[in-house]
């Protein structure tokens, strides 16, 4: 016989498990794009084209490598704040 208690831990166990997957499978994903070509679309409806460098790990930032601006200004590495962009999509298949 199986108590309330011991069902309740095995649930949460089992909770616990399933978000560890999908952590796990998102930092890989995150790691694959790692220095692909992407064309970021901000709030402020600009384009900028970039390389994919990574993810801050509590989202707050993208870290990007060769930003071209609109005015064409290029720099070698930039932090974008998440809240500024609307999109990110990243040339063919990348995964």
């Amino acid at each position: 016989m199986t108590s309330d208690r011991d069902e309740n831990v095995s649930k949460a166990t089992k909770e616990q498990q399933a978000r560890a997957k999908l952590r796990e499978s998102f930092l890989r994903a995150i790691n694959e794009l790692n220095g692909n070509p992407c064309n970021i679309l901000t709030y402020e409806k600009t384009s900028l084209n970039a390389t994919f460098a990574g993810w801050n790990p509590d989202g707050s930032e993208v870290f990007v490598r060769s930003l071209t601006t609109p005015s064409h200004v290029i720099m070698s590495s930039a932090l974008l704040r998440t809240p500024d962009i609307l999109a990110i999509q990243f040339d063919g298949s990348v995964l």
